[in-house]
């Protein structure tokens, strides 16, 4: 995959994400509360 592609599949995923969270409460509140679990989980290291 060139640079170019990536970068474009990259800005698709993250314009994606963001609809879905503005958009959609209940899948925007299931991926809250991954994220905090993770970054919870990952910053007592």
């Amino acid at each position: 995959m060139s640079w170019k592609n990536y970068g474009i599949t990259c800005l698709a995923v993250a314009v994606f994400t963001a609809a879905v969270i503005l958009l959609v409460p209940g899948l925007a509140e299931a991926l809250e509360v991954r994220l905090l679990t993770f970054l919870s989980t990952n910053a007592s290291g």
